[in-house]
């Protein structure tokens, strides 16, 4: 199978009443099928559509013909801007004019799917973890039999559809992360991908700005079980005080991960060199460091159990993961840095405090921890909270990278131990000095929020040039 036909396209846009007309032809289009879509013109591919979407900073609308021009062969775009789009591109391109193109992709990529009745659809969920969870999945199912995983953190409205689009007839296994950072967002991903297995990693307080309390994140993940009508699984969290609830939402089987699930008999640590696990029919060596990556590990292993999967496979899936960029990334050099630093929140700002924590070092323990972002009302007190774990961790030294962490941390700063440094939003140089004078065979944890994009430190740290 090629691609997506276009046919099919039309066929399903003029179902859901959001295609009034055929698609308009500017030049002379002449592929008949589509083969991946994009939201961004500068990853357009040769057989590609592109989806226009109103964006922050910019409108795709715009980029159409930029798209075009990389060899996008169709674009969604909204019926008001035809026209304008019809004048600014210069090639052959298939234009589907709908009153929603970000509708429009959901419903394709629904249907899309629909087309294959044999896949097994994993979804992923949580307030940490999830991402590398779901790769974890993916690297053992894959070795089972043929499995098309979501890529990176394509979680949301958009990024769901799009990864459906992948789906091929030899894939056996579906494994996509379904993320959330508004009310209804999660209910509207299990629509799309009607789960017939949902792993929650846990709840905590990432993107509780957006919803308003743990509690609310708890029943806002519970929706991942909405479309559940009995035959399905969920895999929740062992214990934790929203264990329960997510349990009561359920209209089906319900696994909780852990140890036992897992038939893990211990977990031994082995600092920044991973740790081992120990199941009942051998062990497993993990690479990346951390007692979160463990948790993951296990989480991933349930799965694989209630799949079926044979220990050898378990063991060669998960000894070939890696931790993707910015999450417990070790990178060796003159000094060793544990690069944490694709998302923070509260939760797993103090799992990776625990990391650099335990792990046995001769040189100094640097954590250099920025803002978390998206805590609404419980900015100050989470910043706080954290705070003060970091100042009694006993580590060397600890940097605070933020106007959030201010008023929390002044007084400490100031005192006489040295051990802590402040740094405002707005201080990056002074910041990118102190990183240069960190002394060979330091150990040096990076933390905070993507918006504080602290893995610019690594090649200061690593003594290379710095790349902004």
């Amino acid at each position: 199978m090629k691609g997506i036909p276009v046919t099919d396209l039309v066929r399903w846009l003029s179902a859901g009443g959001q295609l009034s007309h055929e698609p308009y032809l500017v030049g002379t289009p002449t592929a008949t099928d589509i083969a991946g879509v994009c939201v961004d013109s500068r990853l357009a591919r040769p057989g590609c559509m592109f989806v226009a979407l109103p964006g922050a900073r910019t409108d795709g609308h715009s980029y159409v013909d930029q798209a075009v021009q990389r060899g996008a062969v169709a674009a969604l775009i909204a019926s008001d801007r035809l026209e304008s789009v019809r004048r600014a591109v210069f090639g052959s391109v298939r234009l589907f004019a709908v009153d929603d193109p970000l509708a429009a992709l959901q419903t394709i990529g629904c249907c899309w799917r629909l087309q294959f009745g044999e896949l097994l659809r994993i979804g992923v969920t949580g307030s940490n973890g999830k991402t590398t969870t779901k790769e974890m999945i993916g690297s053992i199912l894959s070795i089972h039999a043929p499995t098309v995983q979501s890529r990176g953190n394509y979680n949301s409205d958009i990024g769901l559809p799009m990864e459906l689009l992948r789906i091929r007839p030899e894939h056996r296994y579906g494994v996509f992360e379904m993320g959330m950072n508004r009310p209804g967002e999660i209910r509207l991903l299990a629509g799309l991908l009607e789960p017939q297995m949902v792993l929650v990693t846990n709840i905590g307080t990432a993107h509780v700005g957006m919803v308003g309390s743990r509690e609310a994140i708890a029943r806002e993940k519970a929706d991942a079980f909405s479309l559940f009508t009995g035959s399905e699984t969920a895999v929740i969290p062992e214990s934790g005080p929203y264990s329960e609830l997510l349990a009561e939402s359920v209209r089906g089987r319900v696994v909780r991960h852990g140890l036992a699930a897992a038939a893990v008999r211990a977990v031994r640590p082995l600092g920044v060199d991973g740790c081992v696990l120990d199941l009942d029919e051998g062990s497993v060596r993990l690479a990346p460091p951390g007692q979160a990556m463990a948790d993951c590990a296990v989480a991933a292993i349930t799965v694989a159990r209630l799949i079926g999967v044979p220990f050898a496979v378990i063991r060669d899936g998960l000894e070939a993961f890696s931790a993707s960029f910015g999450r417990s990334e070790v990178i060796r050099g003159v000094v060793t840095v544990i690069q944490d630093c694709y998302n923070a929140n509260p939760e797993s700002t103090r799992a990776a405090l625990q990391t650099i924590q335990g792990v046995r070092h001769d040189g100094r323990r640097i954590a250099v921890l920025g803002a978390m972002k998206e805590l609404g009302t419980e900015t100050e007190s989470a910043h706080r909270a954290v705070a003060e774990v970091a100042l009694d961790s006993g580590l060397d030294e600890v940097w605070f990278v933020g106007d959030e962490y201010a008023s929390v941390v002044a007084e400490r700063v100031a005192g006489p131990s040295g051990t802590a440094r402040f740094f405002t939003s707005d201080e990056w140089e002074r910041v990118v000095q102190a990183a240069s004078r960190v002394e060979p065979g330091a150990l040096v944890l990076l933390k905070g929020s993507r918006a504080t994009a602290l893995e610019r430190l690594t090649p200061v740290l690593l003594r290379h040039e710095v790349d902004g």
